[in-house]
């Protein structure tokens, strides 16, 4: 391995040692959606009643939900956006699955993302982003990655003085 590919690779470690840092007192919202992808996820029958309420709402996304494991933000970056893109589902759910209501709508502990959640859930998608996107630069095999790393790092720069 060539110094600029060992370089690059500790940048993207950087990256992300600095946003697991940012997300160590994440927003609720992002357990709230995390919370409602594993109960959808957790069994073959909650998953087809969701399927039926995306067709229901005419969602035709190719990507299907995803959880996310929280030690990897961008497993979260992934997770919350392919929730954000079910949200009217989720919201139908609501109407058309027993468990779900009593779980999410009428249970203390948990509770069924609001439009706010959904609303912060946008912004952590955008924010991680620009993160996402670098860190795929950054740890490129394939190709030349030094001669983006400025640009990249300058981005990610302005997005934390944002």
């Amino acid at each position: 391995m060539n110094g600029d590919h060992m370089n690059l690779r500790c940048s993207a470690h950087i990256l992300n040692l600095i946003v697991i840092e940012g997300l160590k007192d994440y927003h609720e919202s992002i357990s709230t959606i995390r919370n409602v992808v594993r109960y959808v996820r957790g069994s073959p029958a909650r998953l087809q009643k969701f399927k039926s309420c995306a067709e229901r709402e005419k969602i035709s996304s190719k990507k299907l939900l995803c959880l996310d494991v929280p030690t990897r933000w961008n497993s979260t970056h992934l997770m919350l956006e392919s929730a954000e893109k079910f949200q009217k589902a989720f919201e139908r759910l609501e109407d058309h699955d027993t468990q779900y209501f009593h779980d999410f709508c009428l249970g203390e502990d948990k509770g069924a993302p609001t439009s706010l959640d959904w609303e912060y859930a946008r912004c952590f998608i955008k924010f991680l982003k620009v993160f996402f996107d670098a860190t795929l630069k950054f740890s490129g095999s394939l190709f030349v990655t030094s001669n983006t790393f400025l640009r990249h790092l300058c981005m990610v720069h302005s997005q934390l003085k944002n």
